[in-house]
């Protein structure tokens, strides 16, 4: 059996932050479970990952989530490029791990690899549900700073969380919505995952403000297509046959593609707004076949949750404001 900071944890009767402390001689830790602790890691033969050993650099470790579309993750991985040229390369190293999937499971998996590694802070997206609301408490008890990006977990103990802001991001997208249609056509509202805080919020801006704006909750409705080409195309469809008075699409996530695939050679007069300036929104705003986009800066959310730890952690600086919003903006074709 191989040994992990989770199963020493469960051997000793601790957290596993006490094990991280142990792991990389940290205070805040009596010297009887120390002692205990070292017994059961050298009786299980236990071996801590050892490619920073010998550095006093502060690691900060970033995971990278999953999503189908590749924009969202190279969009990440640029933001944390930006970051690392200007970190002090002398005091930081970033440890970067991208996830294959978006199961809980595999988000504790890598938390305890970055537990292990010896993190002081981490930078995060995730679903906002009661299993990784506790694994952020147990890095918090283990003295890890977090900081989550584009999805927060509002109670949790994480310092900050930089991203959109929801809210106003779904009040844009209806107030676009509601200028180009009457308030007594139909709209199809087509979200990811409603786990995910910012599938959720946004869309709930959206139809609050829809609401104000004159058109009642009949009028529209929500699917959960969890990102999938396939649901989505289904869904445009059917809506589409069941639905005559639907002129209006709103794009709350992604699988803009199959969206627009669904609508290829309708010709009923359509608005479709979307969110996040992906490749393919780009395409299909060219070409005609949306007609806005609601972009937030994708980059500078990971890159700048990277530098709030890298202040902290680096030369003190305290967290002011805990929720910090990227800019939003509007996009047509005639900015293109």
């Amino acid at each position: 059996m191989k040994h992990t900071v989770r199963s020493i944890a469960a051997l000793a009767g601790v957290s596993r932050g006490t094990v991280s402390r142990v792991l990389n001689n940290r205070p805040d830790v009596s010297p009887e479970v120390r002692a205990r602790v070292l017994h059961i890691i050298e009786e299980t033969g236990y071996q801590k990952d050892e490619r920073f050993s010998g550095s006093d650099k502060i690691t900060i470790g970033v995971i990278v989530a999953h999503w189908q579309d590749e924009y969202f993750i190279n969009s990440t991985l640029q933001g944390i490029r930006r970051a690392a040229r200007e970190i002090n390369a002398g005091k930081v190293k970033l440890e970067v791990h991208r996830m294959n999937s978006r199961s809980d499971e595999e988000y504790i998996k890598v938390c305890e690899e970055m537990l292990a590694l010896g993190v002081r802070g981490l930078v995060l997206n995730a679903p906002d549900n009661i299993v990784i609301a506790a694994e952020i408490e147990r890095l918090a008890e283990a003295g890890i700073a977090v900081v989550t990006y584009n999805s927060d977990l509002p109670h949790t103990r994480h310092i900050c969380h930089v991203g959109q802001d929801l809210v106003k991001s779904g009040k844009i997208a209806a107030g676009l919505m509601a200028r180009s249609i009457s308030s007594k056509d139909q709209v199809l509202v087509i979200t990811g995952n409603m786990e995910f805080r910012s599938h959720r919020v946004r869309v709930d801006g959206f139809l609050e403000h829809l609401e104000t704006l004159g058109f009642h909750s009949d009028c529209y409705e929500l699917a959960e297509c969890y990102e999938r080409y396939d649901l989505t195309y289904e869904t445009v469809r059917h809506a589409l046959e069941t639905r005559p008075r639907l002129h209006g699409i709103f794009m709350g996530t992604e699988s803009v593609k199959a969206c627009v695939d669904a609508l290829a050679g309708i010709r009923r007069r359509m608005t479709v707004v979307v969110n996040d300036l992906t490749p393919e929104a780009k395409h299909s705003l060219k070409k005609g076949r949306i007609d806005f986009v609601v972009e937030q800066d994708f980059t500078s959310q990971v890159y700048r949750a990277i530098l709030i730890l890298h202040e902290l952690l680096v030369y003190g600086h305290r967290i002011r404001r805990p929720v910090i919003h990227v800019d939003t903006s509007i996009i047509t074709r005639e900015l293109l």
